[in-house]
Order: C-alpha cells, then sequence, then structure tokens
C-alpha cells in the first residue's frame, strides 16, 4: 500500500469517527505519513546539467560525485565540458555544490600560485636587470641570408 492510499484512509477515518481519542490519533498518523511524502519530494532526483569552463573543473566535478556514489553523464553531441547528473536538489545544493566550490578555489589559487612561480623562474627578471631602450650600443655584427 502506498502513502498516498494510506492517507486517503486516514482521512476518510478522521471524518468517519466521532470519537475525539481516535480523531486526534488519526490526526498524529496523518502528520507523520504527510512528513513522509515531503521527505520523498525532497529525495526525489532529477537531472542537473553542468557547463565548465575547463576539462579540470569537470574533472573536479565528476570526482566530487563519484565520492558520493553518483555517476556524470553527458549526452551525444554535448561538449567535453559539459556534465549532468541525476541528484536530488537538496543533496546537491546542501552536499556536492559547497564542497565543489570549496575545491574549486583551491584549485585555482593552486594553479595560480604555480603559474607565478613558472613565470618568475623562466624571465629570471631583477631589477637591475631591466634594460632601457636605446641605451645600449650594439658591437656585434650582422649577417644577412641572401
Amino acid at each position: 500500500m502506498s502513502l498516498i492510499e494510506k492517507l486517503q484512509k486516514i482521512e476518510a477515518l478522521i471524518e468517519g469517527t466521532s470519537s475525539e481519542g481516535e480523531k486526534q490519533a488519526a490526526q498524529l498518523a496523518k502528520e507523520r505519513i504527510t512528513s513522509q511524502l515531503e521527505k520523498q519530494k525532497e529525495d526525489i532526483e532529477v537531472e542537473f546539467k553542468y557547463t565548465f569552463s575547463s576539462y579540470w573543473k569537470k574533472r573536479l566535478f565528476m570526482c566530487l560525485c563519484q565520492k558520493y556514489g553518483y555517476s556524470t553523464y553527458r549526452y551525444y553531441r554535448q561538449r567535453y565540458t559539459t556534465a549532468c547528473i541525476r541528484v536530488s536538489e537538496k543533496f546537491l545544493n546542501e552536499t556536492i555544490h559547497p564542497e565543489f566550490l570549496r575545491y574549486s578555489k583551491l584549485f585555482e589559487e593552486l594553479v595560480e600560485d604555480l603559474m607565478q612561480d613558472l613565470t618568475n623562474q623562466i624571465h629570471k627578471t631583477k631589477e637591475d636587470e631591466t634594460i632601457v631602450a636605446n641605451e645600449l650600443e650594439f658591437t656585434g655584427m650582422y649577417t644577412t641570408r641572401k
């Protein structure tokens, strides 16, 4: 018997009884069943589509979904940076999305630090090595190709 059928029987009991004790017990049972129905509404899985700016963010999202037992997918002809997931909205908003935002921010900060270090190592710029145009004379010889 489904919860809706139970609820209908309880409502019929409330209307058909004349005893106050039975009405109160039926009201409490009705409240319990309606709360169970509300929970089921929250737990209904819905499809969500995410489009990410980079493949690395998509991989981060996929790993978080797999951590909680969900698998991501994409439809034919969707971009590689698109991920779809079937999950309840409550779980997505309270668990996966905040964790994704936190890890995404950490990832971006890490990449920014790595890029800054890499560019500093490549250029090895120092203040005393700064060359101002037209202050140096060229003493080498030019060769031209024919």
